[in-house]
C-alpha cells in the first residue's frame, strides 16, 4: 500500500505542477482522500463473446492505475461527442494511468 500511495502522490504532483499550481502536501492529501483498491480478475474464457466484465463506465475518483495483461478489454470513450468506444490494445505488464472524473479539467468556450 505504501508503494501505491507513493505512485499516486508522484503522479498527482506531476499533473498539478503541469497545471501551474504549486502542489503542497495538504493539497495532495486532500486530492488523495480515501484510497480504494478494486481488483478485477477475468480468467481466459473459451467463449469471450459471452463475457461482460464491469461494463462501460467512467472512473469517478482522481486517478486509476491499471496493470495490463495480455487479455485486453480496456476501452476509452472518444472525445468527439459521439458515443464511440475505442479498444486499447493491451501491453502485458504496462501500467495505464486513467484520469478520473474528479480530476478532469474541461475548457469551455464562452461567447460574448
Amino acid at each position: 500500500m505504501k508503494l501505491s500511495s507513493k505512485i499516486v502522490r508522484d503522479i498527482l504532483e506531476i499533473l498539478i505542477g503541469n497545471l501551474g499550481i504549486k502542489a503542497d502536501d495538504s493539497k495532495i492529501e486532500t486530492l488523495i482522500g480515501v484510497k480504494n483498491v478494486n481488483m478485477n480478475y477475468y480468467p481466459a474464457c473459451p467463449n469471450p463473446d459471452l463475457t461482460v466484465g464491469v461494463g462501460r463506465h467512467s472512473d469517478t475518483g482522481i486517478i486509476t492505475v491499471l496493470l495490463q495483461d495480455g487479455i485486453g478489454g480496456l476501452y476509452v470513450k472518444a472525445e468527439d461527442g459521439k458515443e464511440e468506444w475505442l479498444e486499447i490494445p493491451p501491453i502485458p505488464g504496462a501500467l495505464v494511468i486513467n484520469v478520473g472524473d474528479a480530476l478532469q479539467v474541461r475548457y469551455i468556450e464562452i461567447e460574448y
